[in-house]
């Protein structure tokens, strides 16, 4: 057989069916780990939630805090916790609760603990694992 005669895909067009091939692959990898293929790349999104301002009253044990939902879609505050301790759901009152977009919740806590001078860690857990975490200080 004479193989001198016989024309394969020129370089020019094998280098551009390439190049296509890496754009399509780039393409699909980047539509799931952005979520467009459905809920491919996780089950669900937490929320964003920020804190407006806090206080804790070392006398009466009771701290409040404004909560402002800034992400999408509702938040369900679910657990509280104090120095990493968390505060019985008697103990904490949410008002509204899920908290809508945009909107402000006030958060409650009533936990004996609380004393002046000292500092405190609270963080937040919505039941989307949605967490805010700060320091509010007792004061009297």
């Amino acid at each position: 057989m004479n193989f001198k005669n016989r024309k394969g895909i020129s370089t020019f067009v094998a280098i551009l069916l390439m190049i296509l091939l890496a754009v399509a692959a780039g393409v699909v990898i980047y539509a799931y780990t952005m979520g467009y293929f459905g809920n491919l790349g996780g089950t669900s999104t937490p929320g964003t939630i920020s804190l407006d301002s806090a206080s804790l009253n070392g006398t009466t044990h009771v701290m409040k805090a404004y909560i402002r939902n800034v992400g999408r879609g509702s938040v369900d505050f679910d657990n509280i916790y104090v120095n990493g301790t968390l505060v019985p759901d008697g103990n904490v009152t949410a008002n509204p609760d899920p908290v809508s977009e945009g909107d402000v919740s006030e958060i409650t806590v009533t936990y004996w603990a609380f004393e002046t001078p000292k500092t405190y860690e609270i963080k937040i857990v919505a039941e989307d694992n949605t967490q805010l975490a700060f320091s509010v200080k007792a004061t009297s």
